[in-house]
């Protein structure tokens, strides 16, 4: 699973749609029922595309994007960002800072996230879809809601290296530990109810 590059070509192809650039202070900026470009600018600024297939770019700040309906692409940039996918198949980049991802509670669309620099958090449940999470460097975590531990070991399948690998649950928090009982990071996927969230360079899952 790797990041795709959309940020200059892809402006190119939005036709229909509202180009949009904040300002140096914290601003509250909405989209149309279009194609949106939206570039928030630095400051805390809180950004709601609405509908249609739209781009949002939080740049510094620590910012709040949610993306509404369609198929959207969402950067949080620098500082400590929350992205909201809301429904359709998004596109989720936390960049710097420790984020907060949610590819859309409850649509059923496939969404990709991926963490960045920083501890960053990614929320899922049964009925989110067929979504992806790369947690990047830092201290990350896969929230799962809807599921017990119980649930979990009977569905977790750990990829990569796995040799020497030992779980460890403390209140509700899965973590591995390596053959010389360091902390470890992983990876793996998790199928339940006909879904399956696959996820990878995560340190911790939080159940709850």
């Amino acid at each position: 699973m790797s990041p795709k590059s959309l940020r200059t070509e892809d402006l190119n192809k939005v036709t229909g749609g509202a180009f949009q650039q904040g300002s140096a202070g914290s601003d509250t900026m909405h989209g149309t029922a279009q194609a949106d470009v939206i570039f928030s600018g630095s400051g805390n600024d809180n950004v709601n595309t609405g509908a249609g297939n739209d781009q949002a770019f939080g740049e510094s700040g620590n910012d709040f994007i949610s993306t509404g309906s369609g198929n959207d692409l969402a950067y949080g940039g620098q500082g400590s960002d929350t992205l909201n996918g809301g429904s359709g198949q998004d596109q989720l980049h936390g960049e710097n800072g420790n984020d907060f991802l949610d590819g859309g509670a409850a649509d059923g669309a496939a969404d990709l996230a991926f963490g960045g620099a920083g501890n960053d958090s990614f929320i899922w449940a049964p009925g989110d879809g067929n979504d992806q999470f790369q947690g990047g460097a830092g201290n990350d975590t896969l929230n799962i809601q809807g599921m017990s531990l119980q649930d979990l070991q009977g569905s977790l399948t750990l990829e990569g290296e796995t040799s020497g690998l030992q779980m460890h649950v403390n209140n509700n928090v899965v973590t591995f530990t390596d053959a010389a009982g360091n902390p470890a990071t992983f990876g793996g996927v998790i199928n339940h109810g006909g879904e399956s969230m696959r996820f990878s360079q995560v340190e911790q899952i939080r159940l709850g």
